[in-house]
């Protein structure tokens, strides 16, 4: 068969939708023609292949100029056949089109659609961002709210098959898109992590974001909650903050803000690479994630972490994640089994206090958290989304 996948988040940074794509493109690409459409301008197949540790040699690598898309206004025809025709190459010619999307997606004109919601960002049309029909406004333009809907339907119905990376987007699909989702949690690198003698290190992994560009990973608060733990006890742990770090003068100057408020036993590191990583992950003995708080999660769900690939990476490596219990974080952790959830900063700084005091209950949860990151391997995705796919 002829299968395209096309991943629509664009920019610079190469993360957990494009490892999604990769392993998607590789383990199809074993006995179909695979060509791979994407918005990232400097991406190639090389820089896929060593982020993703995949296979892509029978994979075509295909950059989309995104041009902003003219609609006509005036004409519902014209309206209904131009929102069909944007973006048509990417499927018309294709037995299969699974596009990968917080956006709208294109109208499939493939045999078949499989579509992987990783959240959606827009709402449907006269749809509020919290769900619902906004009653004032259909009230107020009735014939086009009427038009505009059946478009919208007319569009999700040319997917036979769709996916969500988690129950938390699932149920936003559903408020905000009103489609119905299967969930299959994405994949995650969980067999390549040795275990080694743990030590005496926090761990976090998340890029360093500035406000108005999604969700930020609140380093800031998870700093300050260290600090304060510092300060409360003969101390010889480490915390290592690490993550991706754009480069912008406002980005560079966050970074330096957050460098000055470190105590000395708190590591701050950029852009480091993934061998580095894997060893700080492997010798981390306790994992903290927080994006997403102070914000409300049913008002302003895009400003929390949809799935939580990071966590369950630490999980694999034995780490005890102590994260915040939002979006896609409490389906990832079992509390109290695997790892704690918490809704304040206090929790989080006694959470871990508990795990820093005792050895047998962390070694405990940490063999707990490697059995439930299985749950999320490569092979689980695969073995899910392509079985789904083709039947």
């Amino acid at each position: 068969m002829k299968i395209s996948i096309y991943l629509e988040p664009a920019g610079s940074g190469i993360g957990g939708a494009e490892f999604v794509a990769a392993l998607l493109a590789e383990a199809l690409a074993k006995d179909h023609q695979v060509d791979l459409f994407h918005r990232i301008p400097s991406l190639t197949i090389d820089k896929l292949v060593a982020f993703s540790g995949t296979n892509l040699q029978n994979v075509q690598l295909h950059y989309v100029d995104l041009a902003e898309q003219q609609l006509s206004r005036r004409n519902p025809l014209s309206h209904y056949k131009d929102s069909r025709n944007f973006l048509a190459e990417l499927s018309k010619s294709y037995d299969v089109f699974v596009p990968i999307t917080h956006g709208v997606p294109p109208f499939c004109h493939a045999k078949k659609g499989a579509l992987i919601l990783l959240f959606p960002t827009p709402t449907a049309p006269y749809v509020n961002p919290e769900g619902g029909l906004d009653l004032k406004l259909a009230l107020k333009r009735p014939g086009r709210c009427l038009y505009q809907t059946w478009v919208w339907k007319k569009r999700m119905e040319s997917y036979q098959l769709k996916t969500a990376i988690s129950e938390f987007s699932r149920e936003w699909g559903r408020r905000r898109w009103g489609i119905e989702c299967e969930v299959i949690h994405p994949p995650v690198n969980t067999n390549v992590f040795r275990e080694v003698e743990k030590q005496k290190f926090i761990l976090s992994v998340g890029r360093f974001a500035i406000e108005g560009e999604g969700h930020t990973k609140k380093q800031e608060q998870m700093l300050d909650t260290y600090r304060r733990l510092n300060g409360e006890r003969p101390f010889d742990w480490q915390y290592f903050c690490v993550g991706g770090l754009s480069a912008t003068a406002a980005h560079q100057e966050f970074f330096d803000k957050l460098t000055q408020l470190a105590p000395a036993s708190a590591h701050l590191k950029a852009n480091i690479d993934w061998s580095e990583l894997i060893s700080l992950y492997e010798r981390a003995s306790i994992f903290w994630h927080a994006a997403g708080y102070g914000q409300d999660q049913n008002k302003q769900p895009i400003f929390v972490e949809h799935f939580g690939i990071s966590t369950v990476e630490a999980m694999a490596a034995g780490c005890v994640p102590v994260v915040i219990n939002k979006g896609g974080q409490a389906e990832i952790v079992e509390h109290g089994v695997n790892g704690f959830l918490w809704d304040t900063l206090d929790e989080l700084k006694d959470y871990t206090t508990r795990l820093m005091n005792d050895d047998e209950l962390r070694v405990k949860m940490a063999q707990a958290a490697r059995r439930r990151a299985q749950m999320f391997s490569r092979e689980t995705f695969v073995t899910k989304f392509v079985g789904r796919l083709l039947e």
